[in-house]
């Protein structure tokens, strides 16, 4: 939290207005001129924000999107009623595998109703790849950036390059809002329509008096953010670069350490360092007895009962990266002594795969 937040709060609560107003807007145009789209709409949360996106692409039957995420990328597509067909990853980068996507693609046709890529710890996708697939089926792409804020793929900001992109401010994202989201539009008329979306259809720019009595086009969602969450997110917005200075510092040290070479023109937020090892338990067990802590963050989502009515096709780098990953500490706070330390004891452990310890 940037240190002087509570004084951004407190003149909001004492405004006597604290639900969606000023602030919110202040917010979306704040996140808007840093990623360079001004078609950004503030929402509760990144997990809403990938419900508006699906419902704005009529995902009512089959969604491609991959497991190997967390659960609040997929939970949204059953919510529509809808199921995920699986799309392979990559087994170093953890990001959606575009020959497995062209495959499932194909196979899908006649049902898919939208591409879901999500950006592992913050490194992008290959989109431009991914929306070559897309347009040849008429089909758009949702990506889902909640952890890739501040990254960028071909020199562009991640915002820029698919019909929808959904943010998260979670509370332990680079930047919190303590919780929220946005949905960032590719089309303006997009982004008026998912205004409505979010606040039960209704428009919100005719007043407040007997909102109502308005008919509103289509069903929507309690799904604004208040004031309180954009006042937090206003605050601290502003170090947002200082904050991916430092992470980036951290992460440049384990890819000088490790010779690690990046892909396709991207550069990761680094919200998370994925490494792999061959035995994933072993390796997070060591770490913790050396005063290091480590984890896999997400499980894979293909084998929840939830899941059951989605194709069981067999999903090879999905299979290797469950098995294999393990994210590293990368955050702003993990200090120079810190990184040296982790280099050491991932040095001196019997088997890391240097070749693939990153993407």
């Amino acid at each position: 939290m940037a240190d002087d937040v509570g004084d951004y709060v407190m003149a909001v609560l004492k405004s006597g207005y604290i639900g969606e107003g000023e602030k919110v807007a202040e917010f979306e145009k704040a996140v808007g001129d840093y990623i360079g789209n001004p078609n950004v709409l503030a929402v509760s949360s990144g997990t809403m924000a990938i419900q508006i996106a699906l419902r704005m692409a009529y995902a009512d039957d089959v969604v491609l999107s991959t497991p190997m995420t967390c659960l609040a990328t997929n939970e949204p597509i059953l919510a529509l009623g809808a199921i995920p067909s699986w799309v392979d990853v990559d087994a170093v980068t953890g990001c959606m595998d575009v020959g497995s996507l062209t495959i499932v693609a194909e196979t899908e046709v006649w049902r898919a109703a939208a591409i879901l890529c999500m950006h592992w710890g913050g490194m992008p996708c290959d989109l431009a790849k991914i929306n070559e697939v897309a347009a040849a089926y008429g089909i758009p792409v949702i990506e889902d950036a909640c952890q890739a804020f501040g990254s960028m793929y071909k020199g562009k900001m991640i915002g820029n390059h698919s019909d929808f992109v959904c943010l998260s401010f979670q509370a332990i994202k680079h930047i919190t809002t303590g919780d929220g989201g946005a949905v960032v539009f590719r089309n303006k008329d997009d982004l008026e329509r998912a205004r409505l979306m979010k606040w039960f259809g209704l428009d919100r720019s005719k007043g407040a008096s007997m909102r109502c009595l308005q008919d509103p086009p289509e069903y929507g969602y309690k799904a604004q953010m208040n004031d309180i969450s954009a006042a937090i997110g206003l605050a601290n917005i502003r170090y947002v670069d200082e904050i991916l200075e430092k992470v980036t510092r951290n992460a440049a040290r384990y890819d000088i350490a490790f010779d690690v070479k990046r892909k396709y023109g991207v550069v990761s937020n680094n919200w998370l360092y994925t490494i792999h090892v061959s035995d994933s338990s072993q390796f997070i067990s060591y770490m913790k007895e050396n005063g290091v802590e480590c984890s896999q963050v997400h499980a894979r989502n293909d084998t929840k009962t939830i899941f059951a009515q989605s194709p069981k096709d067999a999903l090879p780098g999905v299979d290797a990266f469950d098995k294999s990953h393990v994210c590293i500490p990368v955050g702003w706070w993990v200090t120079d002594d810190d990184i040296t330390k982790i280099i050491d004891l991932i040095r001196r452990y019997k088997d890391v795969s240097y070749d693939d310890i990153a993407g």
